[in-house]
């Protein structure tokens, strides 16, 4: 019942029972090897944890999912640019000028429109920031 098949040649003996499922060739014999040098360290458990995790990640990928991660990453990207343009932008301006603008000449960019726009949208920002870090200031409180 167990005798080769025809056409098959006989493995030579040393080749691992391993190899010889994977058709026994070198490649197969490198194979084994290796994968037997895996599960003596146990890192053959890694590998298949990893594997796990990638079929759960592919489970829970679906299209709704795959469109929040990419509208998502379009508004970071987007974030990103916005900030980058902008400091490029005062940067550029701030070479230009031979000389830093006075206290009276930073006071007088108040009176500019999108000065108080762009303070409104930091002033705000480190409102949210500051209102985080009560919340988590709260929750290192009620945890001692």
């Amino acid at each position: 019942m167990n005798a080769p098949h025809e056409g098959t040649a006989a493995l030579p003996a040393d080749t691992p029972a391993s190899a010889a499922f994977l058709g026994g060739g070198p490649g197969a014999r490198a194979l084994a090897d290796r994968l037997g040098l895996l599960a003596e360290a146990g890192r053959l458990d890694n590998i298949a944890d990893l594997l796990s995790l990638a079929s759960d990640l592919v489970d829970l990928l679906d299209q709704s999912m795959v469109e929040k991660l990419a509208l998502l990453s379009e508004q970071a990207t987007s974030a990103a640019w916005i900030a980058a343009n902008t400091l490029r932008d005062a940067h550029a301006r701030t070479l230009r000028e031979e000389r830093p603008p006075s206290l009276t000449g930073l006071i007088g960019l108040l009176r500019d429109e999108d000065t108080r726009r762009g303070m409104a949208v930091a002033l705000r920002a480190l409102q949210t920031l500051g209102r985080q870090m009560k919340a988590q200031r709260q929750d290192y409180a009620d945890a001692s």
